[in-house]
């Protein structure tokens, strides 16, 4: 595999680079799209007719420019790090169905967004996945629990006040959703197949518990960090860690 350097951070109007402290490497970029700071003018440029169609599908119009938005601003950052026109860029995807740059398929990125904003990683030496998620004090969590998480993770959020449980839960959720997009599954195809620490330090790397599983077998070697820089806001970035091949095969 050909690694990229993407050490040089290129600049971009639409998108903020977040700073690691400590939570990441130096190999992986995360970018903030402030979403709903750019009018619907801004919303479709460099997509592609099918990318357009693919907005149109969200029912709201809200839902419509946040999909826009972050998918042109991802073209701009691609385009940025590859040289390359970000409208020509072509997408294709893995044997899982993940997206990946037809003409540059060493360039790892993935993206989320909800409400007013977008997370979008990039790394030229590792794959990667990112989830953002609103938090909302009308989310009926207790009725996921069996869903989403291990016995270990619902004994920590039980175990938790009262007032911090929701909380936990949607880190849970953001972690594994991270998690299982970096090794390209869904969020239904692993969900209670790894754990992870509940109880750990907020900001600092962690690594997942993994079953005895070939389908999660590749999430060993990726460590998770949770994003709490957007107020309102839980997100939450997997990666390699130190250590472990960078040259992961493609899921």
């Amino acid at each position: 595999m050909t690694h990229r350097d993407t050490t040089a951070r290129p600049p971009t109007q639409r998108a903020v680079l977040m700073a690691p402290r400590g939570r990441w490497p130096s190999g992986v970029d995360v970018w903030h799209v402030p979403v709903d700071h750019w009018g619907a003018d801004e919303n479709g440029s460099h997509l592609e007719p099918d990318e357009r169609a693919r907005a149109l599908r969200y029912r709201h119009p809200a839902d419509q420019a946040r999909f826009a938005v972050t998918r042109s601003v991802l073209r701009e950052l691609l385009g940025r790090y590859t040289g390359a026109d970000p409208a020509a860029l072509r997408f294709t995807s893995t044997a899982r169905g993940k997206p990946i740059l037809a003409a540059f398929p060493d360039l790892f990125f993935n993206v989320s967004h909800c409400g007013a904003h977008a997370l979008i990683a990039v790394s030229g030496c590792t794959r990667v996945g990112i989830d953002i998620e609103r938090v909302d004090a009308d989310l009926r969590w207790h009725e996921l629990l069996d869903l989403v998480c291990t016995a270990a993770e619902r004994a920590a959020i039980e175990a938790a006040p009262l007032a911090a449980r929701a909380d936990l839960f949607l880190r849970c959720w953001t972690a594994k959703e991270a998690l299982l997009k970096a090794v390209g599954l869904g969020i239904t195809e692993g969900l209670l197949k790894l754990t992870v620490d509940l109880g750990g330090h907020a900001h600092a790397p962690a690594r997942p518990e993994v079953a005895d599983d070939p389908l999660v077998e590749e999430a060993r070697r990726l460590r998770y960090c949770w994003i709490d820089d957007l107020p309102g806001y839980t997100g939450c970035l997997a990666y390699a860690f130190a250590g472990a091949p960078q040259d992961l095969p493609r899921a």
